[in-house]
């Protein structure tokens, strides 16, 4: 077992995380003062400010992978399990790759990164099809809490600690 680790990215995480979520505030109590949110484009800003949450938590993912020199595939292995049977870890990295990646995939019909999200997507019940996908996903990820990236921090102090049990990769 390790040392525990001073863990600055995870400070970093927790004030993004504060501004993502209160924008994401902003706009659901605008949203609520208009009759169609969605023609209005509330629902694609929101979209657009989740995504951008993902990507946040996907980097602070791979800075403890590095830090702790743990391959990302195995480390994505380990913490708190959804009721898919799918690491939280590993819809966070999925979301955050869904975010980055899905407006080259239409060029792009081979992707095993493509197919991968895909099937996590529909495991947890939110097909990359359907309107807002990343809404869904986090919805599901922090149930029974509110759609919120709050409540993803404990995930991911959970899933660092569990990570820390790994021995780091050695070189040879």
């Amino acid at each position: 077992m390790r040392y525990s680790i001073l863990d600055y990215d995870l400070n970093l995480l927790q004030n993004l995380i504060h501004i993502i979520d209160q924008h994401l505030d902003h706009i659901n109590k605008e949203a609520l003062q208009v009759e169609d949110a969605d023609s209005f484009g509330y629902f694609d800003h929101a979209e657009h400010i989740i995504g951008l949450g993902f990507v946040a938590c996907q980097t602070y993912l791979s800075s403890i992978c590095g830090y702790l020199k743990i391959d990302k595939r195995k480390a994505l292995s380990v913490g708190p399990l959804h009721s898919s049977g799918q690491t939280k870890a590993q819809i966070i990295n999925h979301a955050a790759n869904y975010w980055k990646h899905n407006s080259e995939w239409s060029f792009d019909k081979n992707s095993k990164q493509k197919k991968f999200v895909e099937e996590a997507f529909e495991l947890i019940g939110f097909s990359v099809n359907t309107d807002y996908p990343l809404s869904g996903v986090l919805t599901e990820v922090v149930f029974p809490d509110n759609a919120a990236f709050e409540p993803i921090i404990k995930i991911l102090e959970s899933w660092r600690d569990e990570l820390q049990k790994i021995p780091p990769v050695t070189e040879q």
